[in-house]
């Protein structure tokens, strides 16, 4: 004997009655019960969802590069890298100041976790 039988669809509106049968036989607690229970999966899944996200700990930035001549002169490569020379230097400067920065929250943290103990 099969569960669905091929001869008569599924209807919602047979679903809907047979979900109305089984629960007038029910009694009155056993409704509370259902809203408690159906509270509590909503709040665990809601849980899930809210914990779901994070920050991207990273920025996504499209990183170009320059295309040089071959035929390149000494003296066009040396003022080229005087140009670029400042940028690569403020570059580090920031890299390193967000490694500082990230340094002294770790600091803190361990501060507090020697406090505790731990």
């Amino acid at each position: 004997m099969r569960f669905f039988k091929p001869d008569r669809p599924v209807s919602t509106v047979g679903a809907l009655a047979d979900l109305r049968n089984v629960l007038r036989i029910r009694h009155r607690y056993q409704f509370w019960f259902l809203i408690a229970a159906a509270v509590t999966t909503g709040l665990v899944l809601f849980g899930f969802y809210k914990d779901s996200y994070f920050e991207k700990p990273y920025k996504r930035e499209i990183v170009y590069f320059q295309n040089w001549r071959a035929d390149r002169t000494v003296d066009e490569i040396i003022a080229q890298q005087k140009i670029d020379e400042p940028i690569r230097q403020k570059r580090i400067a920031e890299q390193k100041a967000k490694a500082e920065k990230k340094k002294r929250e770790y600091k803190k943290i361990d501060d507090k976790l020697k406090e505790y103990g731990i």
